[in-house]
């Protein structure tokens, strides 16, 4: 099985923390736990229809429009109803 048919297959199943290349957060973290940029961390739910950031209380996230066989892509409206959509390839992320 590909990395990325794997990755697909454990997002489906939900519940599952992950990492996307490039995207950072300044945070406390490593091996110092000194404040520094990190990974971000994300958390697909349950029903895997959802992902939300993993790092605050109230994280904030965005709907899964579907699991594509390269990318997931994401859709969320703002206050104004503006939709805003985006895509995380699979190839992007690294299962914790």
């Amino acid at each position: 099985m590909s990395k990325i048919k794997e990755i697909k297959s454990i997002i489906e199943k939900g519940d599952v923390k992950f990492t996307v290349e490039g995207i950072t957060e300044y945070r406390r973290g490593g091996e110092d736990n000194e404040y520094g940029d990190f990974p971000k961390m994300f958390k697909v739910n349950e029903n895997s229809d959802a992902i939300f950031e993993d790092t605050s209380l109230f994280g904030r996230g965005m709907n899964i429009t579907k699991l594509g066989p390269t990318c997931i892509t994401l859709y969320d409206y703002n206050m104004l109803g503006k939709k805003t959509v985006g895509k995380i390839n699979y190839k992007d992320i690294t299962i914790l």
